[in-house]
């Protein structure tokens, strides 16, 4: 069983060529995963999770004739519970490191451990957000693709997502598009424990402990546990849609029609969904589609593109409708049916 602890050598490798400073480390495994960034969060209303409920039904109505009485109806809702999951990680360094390095270069280079596990953190949430299933690993959550597995196109007035499919995907390279509509109470938001003082990530330093090696031999380490609980709730799934097997490769031939062709289904999916009035609704697709969108823009072949800025920084609209980087959306997702 190989350590994964910090290691002499972890920490050499960061020394600048006198071997007195520590060096920038070059974040080149940072992902872009803007959910993190749009949706609201907020406590739970629950001690183990989150309940939802929502209208799924309607009373009937008729018309009506003097000296005949009135059927009695009502209307129907759903329930349900959204879970929360808790994500966790651990660091241990050996503290005989602080003797040979001092101490003010061994907590900076605890503190750059703290950024790497607050980035791997939050890809991994990215990630439970779209393909978690709670059915394979009941710690997790239940993500948007898992949501919306099949295809259906529910009619306005009536419950239920949209998930549309642009069609037969060659070469494995499939992927989807996801479109969220934010809102803290009545649309897609984050949730934490009711009970917890925040909804972020925690770092609790332990201090220097008692820690066992891989042979199972004793020695002081500072160690850092880390934790995360969140979960999302979906108050309304008339706010959350999927445009499913989308071709990569073909997306990007700058003369494809089939690029095209996904501004068509998002006319589509946009139109059969509830109006965005008063919610913060936001598209979400893989880099090489991402860039796709902007080579579309750039082109100005489509009047519905638009560059505008979101978050302080130029992305691409769709109808005004921000289209952001999820690089946790995967390429290679099975075909939706």
């Amino acid at each position: 069983m190989a350590d994964t602890r910090l290691t002499f050598l972890d920490f050499q490798r960061q020394l600048d060529p006198n071997g007195e400073n520590l060096l920038p480390v070059a974040e080149v495994l940072n992902q872009i995963n803007a959910p993190l960034q749009d949706g609201p969060i907020t406590p739970s209303n629950a001690v183990l999770g989150h309940r939802v409920t929502f209208r799924s039904g309607l009373p009937t109505v008729a018309t009506g004739k003097v000296n005949k009485g009135v059927t009695r109806t009502k209307s129907a809702t759903e329930q349900r519970t959204e879970s929360m999951a808790l994500f966790v990680g651990r660091s241990e360094v050996d503290v005989k490191q602080k003797a040979m390095w001092g101490e003010s270069m061994f907590n900076m280079r605890r503190a750059g451990e703290d950024l790497a596990f607050a980035e791997a953190f939050s890809q991994f949430v990215a990630l439970q957000f779209l393909y978690g299933t709670i059915a394979t690993d009941e710690a997790t959550i239940d993500g948007a693709a898992t949501r919306m597995p099949s295809l259906q196109q529910p009619a306005p007035g009536t419950s239920g997502s949209q998930v549309w499919s642009m069609g037969t995907v060659t070469g494995g390279d499939g992927t989807s598009m996801y479109i969220a509509d934010w809102h803290p109470d009545r649309g897609v938001h984050w949730i934490y424990p009711e009970e917890s003082t925040t909804g972020g990530l925690v770092a609790d330093d332990k201090g220097e402990v008692p820690v066992t090696d891989v042979d199972g031999n004793p020695f002081f380490a500072a160690v850092t546990e880390y934790m995360w609980a969140i979960g999302i709730a979906v108050e309304d799934p008339r706010r959350i849609a999927r445009i499913a097997n989308i071709d990569v490769s073909d997306a990007n031939l700058g003369a494809s029609a089939t690029q095209g062709q996904i501004s068509d289904k998002l006319i589509d999916v946009l139109s059969y969904m509830p109006s965005p009035d008063g919610f913060q609704r936001v598209i979400y697709c893989q880099a090489r589609l991402w860039a796709a969108f902007r080579k579309q823009v750039l082109g100005k072949s489509n009047a519905l593109l638009t560059m505008q800025d979101y978050l302080q920084m130029p992305v691409p609209h769709f109808d005004d409708i921000p289209i952001r980087r999820c690089d946790q959306i995967s390429i290679s997702e099975s075909t939706v049916s």
